[in-house]
């Protein structure tokens, strides 16, 4: 629902100023926000959207590790003390493309972006909504001549756009080039659970005709006795500072680690971190 609201702030700006499409594209994402706060104090409006306008909480949580869509995250503090690598995100998406700031015609295009999530942070709009975002640096990529694709930890892009939702990314491993310590090539995995069984179109198959086989089964209505009666009955008293019970709730969306509050405004206040 929140595309027609942005392509009703771009109609608007169509309307109200006669710049540049690239201009515009600016303005749109400079200006949406005081224009959504405006907008969804109509009565058009779902209830939801109007929380959503409000802005989150003042007080967000931060998380060390998160799991969403079958991969596991960690940011790249908690990958820099375990042998394993969970912090690398790849992202596809749809976007204009301009030659020049006086294109009048931009190219949509699919880009796809590679980077490390530096925090993981959950915002909450007083109850209504929740929201986990992935902090992230972008790196800059390219294909080398065999069609491997790489990127360069020394060279950081986007620097004004460091912020994902958690569930638009896919999780992606960084390996680093024997003659180049800033060099790394990507690799894209699956999420767990998550199988590629191929195409089995042309596969050559049979198919194995049915077997019917009637098996006659007894019945048998006699009841069984699961208490032994060749030993003595003996009765163990076990002390209840003994027993342990211990609940656990497990989400199969999300799970979260290292739960911390921080203040909402600090983690915007500075994008470059």
């Amino acid at each position: 629902m929140l595309y027609f609201f942005c392509r009703e702030h771009e109609l608007y700006l169509q309307k109200c100023k006669k710049r540049s499409t690239w201009s515009k594209g600016k303005n749109q994402r400079d200006d949406f926000i005081q224009w959504f706060e405006t907008r969804a104090m109509n009565d058009d409006v779902h209830d939801w959207v109007k929380e959503l306008s409000r802005g989150p909480n003042n007080v967000a949580k931060m998380y060390s590790a998160y799991i969403i869509n079958g991969y596991r995250f960690h940011t790249r503090k908690c990958d820099a003390r375990r042998k394993t690598q969970n912090s690398g995100v790849t992202l596809e998406a749809v976007t204009p493309s301009f030659k020049s700031i006086s294109d009048e015609n931009p190219a949509t295009i699919c880009m796809t972006y590679y980077g490390a999530i530096t925090s993981i942070i959950e915002l909450d709009y007083y109850g209504h909504l929740n929201y986990v975002l992935f902090k992230c640096v972008w790196f800059e990529a390219e294909e080398d001549n065999y069609g491997m694709t790489c990127v360069y930890f020394n060279k950081e892009c986007y620097k004004n756009d460091p912020f994902v939702l958690a569930s638009q990314v896919q999780q992606c491993f960084y390996v680093e080039d024997s003659f180049n310590k800033n060099k790394h090539y990507v690799l894209k995995v699956h999420p767990r659970d998550s199988f590629e069984m191929g195409d089995n179109s042309n596969s050559n198959t049979q198919e194995v005709p049915e077997i019917s086989i009637n098996i006659a089964i007894q019945e048998d209505d006699c009841e069984v006795d699961l208490a032994r009666e060749d030993v003595p009955d003996d009765i163990i008293e076990l002390p209840l500072s003994e027993i342990h019970v211990q609940h656990t709730r497990v989400d199969d969306e999300a799970i979260f680690e290292s739960e911390n509050e921080i203040d909402a405004a600090s983690i915007f206040s500075d994008n470059t971190n």
